[in-house]
């Protein structure tokens, strides 16, 4: 049996640099000094570029002992797309660029050729095959997942495919799902029964290839391969001992001194828990009773034949990840030939996968990583010239969006809501809109089982841990009715509390934020226009948005056009998002004062003019003004959702509401003007 062992070590763009440290100390400082000690070790190592980039920086030793390791054949290393994006999700001049970043890296720090490469989330789609090969790739590594749904059974998993496209030729090799899960989570004789198992003839090839941040990041995990336990070591001296079995060895020598298996087609797949986490909560819960169904069949793998989704789902579960990949993609698109390295750089940062989505770790629910792409789109951007005005659709519903762009600002308004969606502040490269809605994810069923007593002990891995950062969790399990954009309209009660708001429990009456609004665009103004049913009256909103500088100017108008007398209130939403929500660099001003409980994360329901987000950190400072003294909710978005360390409490961005109360006789107008003012300090 020949073993590949694979290790794939990356950190997000945008990450916190203690980290990168962190991560480095406990787990790919130790891993290199580990396999060192080991001569009869072959592996194959996958190093991404926000990680290579800080290593040269702050620990190049690193890629020293990588490069005695390369010169000795002992490791071969592995391409991808530098900048870690799901391929499948941009464009082929992108894939093909960033593929050829790396190639050109490793080539100049290893002094070696790439041929293999590290398919980011394993997210593989059959038009993948021709722009990776002309890449210069010959072979990449997918989950047996992959291979089980095209109807190869788990018994022929034991060597490489070759796949084609359009006549290009790329090897598939098989991860094997039972050794990313006994790998380092059960004895290492564990492992050696797997190898026994499937050891056919000296062609067979198993593959464990996943996270390097499991050997020591993941919670538990440094104690148990470095620690007491000494799992590491264990393993390697347990594969020494077993060589008359199991021979390590590398994609590339497999690849070359052996046959393929034969000819596959994959279907559009990723690796199997993936295919939960695409899915909304009640299919979640459907798809997981069909699989305990299909378990209890004996003598059958049926999760061969049970499929849930795939990574593009995503894009239809988070209507804020799809915005920021079309961003970051179309800006990529309209970089001009002759933008700069480092805008085109930029553009490929802001392709970084993981605030794209979420499934065991925070991605998309992290608002510095969301910060991170936006603040790259928004830095290469720069070298796009666009008119004051233009009407595109971003997000490819059908619907165009209109770009107001100004010295200081640059807008993106929907007619949804007739809405701001995306504020940028381009002298900080700072998306003040960057935050997300609160959804319902499957695994909230899970926080009942916490205070039932049902929290993990000991080493697990990340796919099983039931844990919690904070005790009462499940009292913030609120969930959004529409989406967390700014100059936004409500109608509600009169005596509606602030409780209400926060909890998402109040009456929206009319629904105006998922309603379409007409549009008229004139001299740089942007005009929405709504015509609605509220109680037993109609009304008829019209807002205007004007760009000056770094002012924009809201007015609002609201006619009583039904004949019953109207009495509501209205409230106009705005949502800010400063990245922290209690931290002492970052604060509201109420007329240009600290309130008593000042932080961004607070709850109050008060009376200003002026309503000040600040943070001391980017030296940004945003101004709502109102024409005089006026009624105001404000309150934060906090989101609940699960990572490697378990259920955590997420601020998104503060929520201010200034709200009047209307008593409207037919054909009665109440008519306001907010300014947002956003400035450095």
């Amino acid at each position: 049996m020949k073993f590949i062992f694979g290790i794939h070590n990356h950190q997000p763009v945008g990450n916190f640099d203690f980290v990168f440290e962190e991560a480095y100390q406990n787990s790919y400082r130790p891993f290199i000094e580990m396999v060192e000690r080991f001569s009869f070790l072959h592996f194959s190592l996958h190093v991404s570029g926000p990680l290579i980039d800080w290593l040269e920086v702050h620990h190049p030793e690193y890629f020293d002992a990588v490069s005695r390791l390369v010169e000795s054949k002992r490791v071969e290393m592995i391409s991808s797309g530098y900048y870690e994006p799901i391929l499948a999700s941009i464009s082929d001049s992108d894939k093909i660029g960033q593929i050829e970043m790396m190639n050109d890296f490793i080539q100049r720090r290893f002094g070696v050729k790439p041929e293999g490469l590290w398919l980011t989330e394993r997210v593989w789609e059959p038009g993948l095959v021709k722009p990776i090969s002309l890449a210069g790739i010959k072979y990449v590594a997918v989950d047996d997942t992959h291979f089980s749904t095209s109807g190869i059974p788990m018994d022929k998993l034991n060597g490489y495919y070759l796949t084609e496209d359009q006549g290009y030729v790329l090897g598939v090799f098989p991860i094997s799902q039972k050794l990313r899960y006994t790998i380092p989570f059960s004895a290492p004789e564990e492992s050696i029964k797997i190898f026994n198992q499937h050891a056919i003839d000296d062609q067979s090839v198993m593959v464990m290839a996943d996270d390097g941040e499991k050997f020591g990041v993941w919670p538990g995990s440094n104690e148990l391969c470095y620690g007491e336990e000494n799992w590491m070591e264990r393993f390697l001296i347990s594969l020494e001992d077993n060589s008359h079995i199991v021979d390590t060895t590398t994609f590339s020598q497999a690849f070359h001194n052996s046959s393929s298996r034969g000819r596959i087609y994959l279907p559009t797949s990723s690796y199997f828990e993936m295919g939960e986490w695409t899915l909304t909560p009640k299919s979640s819960e459907e798809y997981n009773l069909v699989n305990s169904a299909v378990d209890s069949i004996e003598n059958m793998n049926g999760r061969s034949y049970v499929k849930g989704g795939f990574w593009r789902n995503f894009l239809t579960k988070y209507d804020e990840s799809n915005w920021m990949l079309k961003r970051a993609n179309a800006v990529s698109a309209n970089l001009p030939e002759n933008a700069s390295s480092s805008a085109r750089e930029s553009s490929w940062k802001a392709q970084c996968n993981c605030a794209y989505w979420h499934g065991v770790f925070g991605g998309l629910y992290l608002p510095h990583l969301r910060h991170a792409l936006y603040s790259n789109l928004i830095a290469a951007e720069k070298s796009i010239n666009y008119e004051p005005v233009e009407e595109i659709d971003i997000d490819h519903d059908g619907k165009k969006e209109i770009i107001l762009s100004g010295k200081s600002i640059r807008l993106f308004l929907t007619c949804k809501g007739g809405a701001i969606r995306e504020m940028d502040f381009l002298p900080a490269d700072f998306n003040l809109i960057n935050t997300l809605s609160r959804y319902e994810e499957y695994y909230h069923k899970k926080l009942h089982e916490l205070n039932n007593g049902k929290k993990s002990s000991g080493t697990a891995s990340i796919h099983d841990l039931v844990q919690t950062k904070e005790d009462g969790l499940e009292n913030f399990l609120h969930y959004d009715k529409n989406h967390r954009w700014s100059f936004m309209d409500h109608f509600f009660k009169i005596d509606t509390t602030l409780d209400e708001l926060y909890s998402g429990s109040f009456e929206d009456i009319g629904d105006l934020p998922n309603q379409y609004y007409t549009r008229n665009i004139q001299n740089g103004d942007v005009d929405f226009n709504h015509s609605a049913d509220i109680l037993q009256s109609q009304i008829e909103i019209c807002k205007n948005v004007k760009l000056e500088d770094n002012k924009i100017k809201l007015q609002v108008s609201i006619t009583n056009n039904g004949n019953e007398f109207l009495h509501i209130r209205y409230g106009c939403e705005f949502n800010i998002s400063l990245l922290g929500g209690h931290s002492f660099d970052r604060y509201y001003l109420v007329d240009g004062q600290k309130p008593v409980d000042p932080y961004l994360d607070s709850k109050d329901s008060f009376t200003a003019k002026t309503i000040s987000l600040v943070t001391e950190w980017e030296k940004i400072k945003t101004n709502i003004i109102l024409p005089k003294t006026t009624s105001v909710f404000r309150y934060p978005v906090e989101t609940i959702s699960m990572s490697e360390g378990g259920f955590e409490r997420i601020y998104q961005s503060s929520v201010v509401v200034p709200n009047w109360e209307l008593k409207l006789a037919p054909g009665d107008k109440f008519k306001t003007t907010i300014e947002l003012v956003t400035k450095e300090l």
